[in-house]
C-alpha cells in the first residue's frame, strides 16, 4: 500500500526567503476553502448571491477528501513568510491536491494527477506555485511514480507560462460543447516526466 510520509514533502523556508509547505488538515479547512473559493470564483455582481453556496460546495468536498485520509491523495498547504521581525499567523496563502491515478490495475499508465492549485492574491509572484510543484514532485517520486499531470485552461497564460517553465508539455487539448460555442475555453492536459530518486553514494 502506497502512503504518504507525514513528514513529507517538506520545504522548510531558508535564507532565500521561500514559504514552507506541510501536509494540511481538517483544522486548515476553513483557510483552505477561502483560499480555493477565492482564486477559482469571482464574488462581483450578481455572482455574490450564489458564491456562498459556491463556497460551501468546495468545503464540503476538500473535507470528505481530507477525513477520507486516503494513502493515495496528499492535500499541501503554503505557509507565507511573515513580515520581518513578527510572528507567523495561522495564514495559508496557497494549496494543492495530489492524487494516485492508474485507469486499470493491469495497466501501467499510473500517474500523480495536481489538482486544485491556488494561491491567494495578496501571495502571488513569491515562488509559492513553484513550491507547491515541487512539493507535488516529492510526493510522486515516493510513491515511486514518475509522471505529473494536470489541466489549465487554454486562456489562462500565466498559468501555462508556469508550468512550462516548470517542465511540463501538453498532451492534448479537451473540447466541450462550451468550447464549440465559444462560452469557454478549451481545457489543456499537461505532463512532465520525472527522473528517478538516485539511491545515496
Amino acid at each position: 500500500m502506497l502512503q504518504a510520509d507525514p513528514n513529507l514533502p517538506s520545504l522548510p523556508a531558508t535564507a532565500a526567503s521561500q514559504p514552507t509547505i506541510r501536509m494540511a488538515s481538517l483544522g486548515d479547512l476553513d483557510r483552505l476553502t477561502h483560499v480555493l473559493t477565492a482564486s477559482f470564483y469571482s464574488g462581483d455582481g450578481w455572482r455574490q448571491w450564489v458564491y456562498p453556496f459556491v463556497r460551501l460546495g468546495i468545503y464540503e468536498d476538500l473535507k470528505q477528501r481530507l477525513k477520507a485520509q486516503s494513502p493515495r491523495y496528499v492535500c499541501l498547504a503554503a505557509l507565507p513568510l511573515p513580515p520581518a521581525h513578527q510572528p507567523l499567523d495561522d495564514a495559508i496563502a496557497g494549496t494543492a491536491e495530489a492524487s494516485l491515478r492508474q485507469p486499470w490495475p493491469w495497466q501501467g499508465d499510473r500517474h500523480v494527477y495536481i489538482s486544485n492549485l491556488a494561491v491567494e492574491a495578496a501571495y502571488r509572484r513569491q515562488g509559492i506555485a513553484r513550491r507547491l510543484l515541487q512539493s507535488c514532485e516529492q510526493v510522486a517520486l515516493q510513491w515511486c511514480v514518475h509522471e505529473l499531470r494536470l489541466h489549465v485552461m487554454e486562456d489562462n497564460y500565466a498559468a501555462r507560462e508556469l508550468y512550462r517553465k516548470f517542465g511540463f508539455s501538453t498532451v492534448q487539448a479537451e473540447d466541450s460543447p462550451a468550447s464549440w460555442l465559444g462560452l469557454q475555453a478549451r481545457r489543456l492536459l499537461l505532463h512532465k516526466q520525472l527522473s528517478p530518486l538516485r539511491p545515496p553514494q
